[in-house]
Order: structure tokens, then sequence, then C-alpha cells
């Protein structure tokens, strides 16, 4: 076995690793244009980025791929209102690549990543839960207003990888379920008010009587509410977007079941603060915004403006 070194090839080695990393800034720096975002460029899609960290992967991702992320979602001031850590120990989550889901998508910019690779993306918030997550915008914000996708290509995953990774997912899962209970244990320990159990593990506390009859499935009901995690933070509100959400009770699909339970156990002009249990809220996936993170109980303060029979 020859352990020779030869000095010219250590020197090319460096050379084309120093090459590499040069490429690689020219991929995203190209096409640098006048940007009102302080260190962004634009492509011709309209997609703001910026390059962060230049990885050390060879590979870029194409349509078919598994990737995994690990990702942050910022307002445009930069105040984090959602990331991948909030949904396992590792901070990542896989994403099974295709196409862009709108023109000036953060996808778009996946294609242009290597591994290891840190980008931050301006997108619109509208086409992003629209398009993205297929959901509503979230009331904190603005209709119109622009947010930024923060990202880091971690791995492209074969069906080996994926595997392990999805063995990996189950065992967390099993400790995220143990870590809500004891988390909404702790929640009921320290509350100072008194909340009552249904047997669906929900709680519930009545804040102000309504009059009439209870509201029943088949019923048109017209409620305000305000949605918090455990800590306090509020992460959702008709008052704030100023239309109270309308629907029949006891059709399907039209909201958690929590919220069917807990409106069947009021009558009109009632408010009643509801404790809900992932399984009967969000579940082991989480809201379709993201924003709710899997296994995680929440808190509604409910009020139950009308019902039509």
């Amino acid at each position: 076995m020859n352990c020779k070194i030869n000095i010219s090839d250590v020197f090319k080695f460096l050379k084309n690793s120093y090459l590499y990393l040069v490429i690689s800034a020219i991929t995203f720096v190209s096409c640098w244009n006048n940007s009102p975002y302080k260190g962004y460029s634009k492509t011709e899609s309209g997609l703001y980025y910026k390059l962060q960290i230049i990885g050390d992967g060879l590979i870029k991702p194409s349509a078919g791929d598994l990737l995994q992320l690990s990702i942050t979602y910022k307002t445009i001031n930069d105040s984090v209102f959602m990331d991948s850590y909030s949904y396992n120990e590792t901070g990542l989550v896989i994403l099974p690549f295709s196409h862009s889901s709108f023109k000036g998508s953060f996808e778009e910019g996946l294609t242009k990543m290597n591994v290891g690779d840190s980008v931050s993306f301006i997108v619109s918030s509208d086409s992003l839960f629209q398009k993205f997550f297929s959901a509503e915008l979230p009331f904190f914000l603005p209709k119109g207003s622009l947010v930024k996708v923060e990202v880091k290509l971690a791995g492209i995953l074969n069906n080996e990888g994926y595997q392990n990774e999805f063995k990996r997912y189950k065992d967390v899962v099993e400790d995220l379920d143990i870590n809500e209970r004891c988390k909404l244990k702790m929640y009921l320990d320290t509350n100072q008010t008194q909340f009552s159990k249904l047997s669906n593990g929900m709680y519930y506390l009545p804040i102000k009587q309504g009059v009439g009859e209870r509201a029943k499935s088949g019923n048109q009901v017209t409620i305000n509410y305000k949605g918090f995690f455990l800590n306090g933070k509020q992460f959702e509100s008709t008052y704030v977007r100023g239309q109270p959400l309308e629907f029949r009770l006891g059709e399907e699909g039209q909201v958690i079941k929590g919220f069917e339970t807990a409106i069947s156990l009021m009558n009109e002009g009632s408010k009643t603060k509801f404790i809900i249990p992932s399984h009967l809220a969000f579940g082991e996936t989480g809201s379709s915004t993201k924003i709710i993170p899997a296994y995680t109980t929440v808190v509604y303060e409910i009020e139950l403006l009308n019902i039509k029979k």
C-alpha cells in the first residue's frame, strides 16, 4: 500500500474545494439586482433570497427527492412564529419535493441549494398559507404581507434513510404523548382556577352564563373565540380578525372535535374556557398551518353568539 502524499494533489484538492465554495456562492448571487431588502437578491420569478451558510455538500435536490430540512418562519420584522424545532428534538422535517407550490415559492430556491446550505427567503404570506399549507392566513399576518422562510438543507434521503427516520419518529411520538400529558398536569396543578373534567379528557370553566337551550347537532351557530397554548401565548383569535366563525354543528370537517363537544355544552350568550387535548384538537400531525405542533394541548375561550335552528 502506497501511503505517500503527493503535495501537488493536496493543492489541487484545496484549489477545487475553494473553487466549489466560490461556484456555490455565485450560483446564489448571480441574480443580484436592486432589492428593497438589505442583503437579499431577487430571482426572475420574484423570490427574494439571501445565502447565509455555504455547506460542503455536492448534491442539489431534484423532483421526487425526500428532503431533510430545518425551517424557521418569521415575520418580515424577524419575529419567529413557527419553526421545525417545535416538532421534534432534532429540528428536522422531511419534505417530499416535487415542484413549487406557487410562483416565487421558497421551493424554487431549494433546487439551487447544496446539502449543508442555509438560505433565507422572502415570500408572500398569502401564497405560502393558501398554496403551500392549504390553510387560512393566521390572524397575526396581515393580508398582502411578506414572511421570511429560513431553510437549511440537512440532507437528501433515499428510501432506506426515510425508513430509518420514520422509525426514529415513531419512538419520538411515544415521548411526545407522555410529554403532553405531563404539561397538561402541570398546567392544571399550577392554575389557580378550578376546571371541571369531561369523560373525553377535556376540561371546562364557565365564564359567563347564557340563556335558552344548549346548541344541538344541526344548528347553525356563530361563535367568537381565542386560542392559546398552555404557556398562555395566543395563536388565534376571531376578535382580532373581526370576523366570527359560523358553521353547522355536527357537520364533518368544519371544526376540530373538541369544538363540537364544547359548543354542545353551551347556550346562546354563554362564554366558556375549554382545555382540549391533542386527540380532540390537531392530533399527531399538528394544524394545517403548522403553527400548532403535533401532540399539543390547546386552550380555547369560546363565546356562543347565536344559534339558528
